[in-house]
């Protein structure tokens, strides 16, 4: 299923494709936006079956997107995704015949009740059972020194099979899956809790902070410092 996620933001486009795979969803299937230009084009291309919208970005808006959008992709479901500031746009919007308002910052449980509404949410035999047992694994262990070499051991795989099954379940390599989730934690632990960055990338399984810092700035577009608030 064809998704676009429409922020100009990249913290908030990691944060709604990181929960989207979680629920089941192949990266490989999102498509990103980063302002209202490359939305219209994005629906127009690809017809996606859903799309969420941030109602604030440059270019055009988010509204005149979907002006635009709406008629080019009649088969689309619209999600506005936007703060309570913004609630008068987001009555606009819902005028132009979008479904699903979801507020900035996007909670997993409001994006899984939302999928629930829409039955949206990919069926259990769409998950294969050797890739479930992975990402349980990394769920709980992302912070030690996961391999895909351990994992093919507990699986019963060779890790040549293993990278390639996980490659084309997932989208992405395994290493860039535990980067992403380690960077999402290490988010939480630095705008929630206020760590340092050092204790953050160690919580997360990183020992050199330099290191962490490179690969946080690749996945999220910033560095950790300026996640700390």
């Amino acid at each position: 299923m064809k998704i676009i996620v429409a922020d100009d933001e990249a913290p908030a486009r990691f944060l709604l494709k990181s929960f989207l795979a979680d629920e089941g969803f192949a990266l490989e299937e999102i498509a990103e936006a980063t302002d209202g230009f490359e939305l219209v084009a994005g629906a127009e291309a690809i017809k996606p079956r859903l799309c969420f919208v941030d109602i604030r970005m440059p270019g055009i808006d988010g509204l005149e997107a979907l002006r635009r959008a709406i008629p080019l992709s009649p088969g689309t479901i619209w999600a506005i995704v936007s703060s309570y500031a913004e609630f008068d746009y987001a009555r606009s919007a819902i005028r132009l015949g979008v479904t699903e308002y979801l507020v900035k910052p996007v909670d997993p449980a409001d994006l899984h009740a939302c999928l629930e509404r829409l039955k949206l949410l990919p069926s259990a035999p769409e998950r294969d059972p050797t890739i479930a047992a992975i990402l349980d694994h990394v769920a709980h262990n992302f912070n030690a020194n996961v391999s895909i070499a351990d994992l093919a051991d507990m699986t019963g795989f060779s890790p040549n099979y293993l990278s390639a099954l996980f490659h084309k379940k997932m989208g992405e390599t395994f290493m860039s899956y535990l980067t992403r989730v380690r960077v999402s934690e290490a988010r939480k632990l630095l705008s929630g809790e206020g760590l340092s960055v050092a204790e953050a990338a160690r919580r997360v399984g990183y020992a050199d902070v330099r290191h962490f810092s490179r690969r946080y700035k690749e996945v999220l577009g910033e560095y950790p410092s300026e996640s700390r608030h």
